[in-house]
């Protein structure tokens, strides 16, 4: 599953021209039953089969009016929904070191990573790269 997720995380980088990236955030579900979210789109809701590199490619450029927000994918890696905020729940038992300076979307991507029906997290930035995450922890892709 991990494996899968970064080479979709890697082609979408390889996609992106750095100057106009605004990072990504994304999710891999089995059930939205307990994930909380909020659409900031009327179309954020993807009811058919799309390209999902390519939709988030899209969502990651500044040019783009939706490029915040996180990318939701099932388990079969389908686009469900795009450019949604999600609030997870605070958990106090994540692995988060607060003298890096992480931003908003990447302590989401950890709190998410904890609920149930959630398989794994991940966000892309400039400056830290590809991060994935499972129930609370860094997925060291090399284990």
């Amino acid at each position: 599953m991990e494996h899968k997720l970064l080479k979709i995380l890697e082609k979408v980088r390889t996609e992106v021209p750095g100057n106009i990236f605004t990072g990504i955030g994304v999710i891999v579900c089995d059930s939205l039953e307990y994930l909380p979210f909020l659409p900031m789109s009327d179309k954020s809701r993807v009811i058919s089969d799309v390209d999902v590199i390519s939709k988030i490619v899209e969502g990651s450029l500044a040019t783009n009016v939706n490029h915040d927000g996180f990318n939701i994918l099932g388990k079969d890696f389908n686009l469900m929904y795009k450019n949604v905020f999600i609030s997870p729940p605070i958990a106090k038992d994540i692995e988060l070191d607060i003298d890096q300076g992480f931003g908003a979307r990447y302590v989401a991507a950890i709190l998410a990573s904890k609920i149930d029906g959630v398989i794994v997290t991940a966000v892309v930035s400039n400056s830290y790269g590809i991060v994935i995450f499972k129930n609370g922890k860094v997925v060291n892709i090399n284990d």
